[in-house]
């Protein structure tokens, strides 16, 4: 059973409960269907959505993920990109980026992060998600890892993560991922109760909920 109280953030203490939405930064209105949706995937688009949701009370924004066409999305927008863009374009709403591990370098993402965090006043995210299509990993010439191998990984590169959020000269000798006397400057954008950028896991397999349990926020 995965261990709730691993993670530094969770105090035990119960929260007021919290409303995020998925951002449409790919095309196709986030539904398989031939019927032509409404919903636009565009800059402009977002940004009005990101403050009428801010305006409404929403606290997140997620930012999907997608690097090819699938499930009908033939065009999409970066996420970690977009996920900074809406965020200056408001002035409380946090943003996630969706994020895939084995396309990302740790201490790359951290250190993009970390400026984000900084240029947001600490409105930054992160939603690791080991990657269920194939062809983005392969057609990059990247190792595909069977199902329990990428949840290993997307394990390491939380901790990782975490580690260069939150520490100096960060030593991690893993299996996926070695890091030697290394330090990140400047650190997380200071906020009450908030030690660093949250680290938020997706998926839904066993292997994911074991991995929110002991290695996200």
């Amino acid at each position: 059973m995965a261990n709730i109280h691993a993670n530094p953030i969770y105090t035990g203490e119960p929260e007021d409960l919290k409303f995020a939405y998925w951002v449409p930064n790919v095309s196709g209105g986030l539904v398989v269907s031939n019927i032509e949706q409404r919903t636009d995937w565009g800059y402009d688009y977002n940004v009005k959505l990101a403050q009428t949701a801010e305006a409404v009370g929403y606290e997140y924004a997620l930012s999907q993920v997608r690097y090819l066409s699938s499930y009908g999305a033939a065009q999409q927008h970066e996420s970690t990109a977009t996920s900074l863009a809406l965020a200056l374009a408001t002035e409380k709403l946090k943003v996630i980026a969706a994020i895939h591990p084995g396309i990302w370098e740790p201490a790359v993402l951290a250190k993009f992060i970390l400026t984000a965090d900084q240029f947001t006043k600490g409105r930054t995210a992160i939603n690791v998600v080991s990657g269920w299509f194939k062809d983005e990993y392969t057609r990059l010439g990247l190792p595909w890892l069977e199902h329990g191998e990428r949840y290993r990984r997307s394990a390491e590169f939380m901790d990782v993560v975490r580690k260069l959020f939150t520490e100096e000269n960060v030593e991690y000798p893993g299996n996926f991922y070695t890091v030697d006397d290394f330090t990140l400057r400047p650190g997380p954008y200071p906020v009450e109760g908030r030690p660093h950028p949250e680290i938020f896991q997706g998926g839904n397999s066993s292997a994911a909920r074991i991995n929110g349990g002991k290695h996200a926020d």
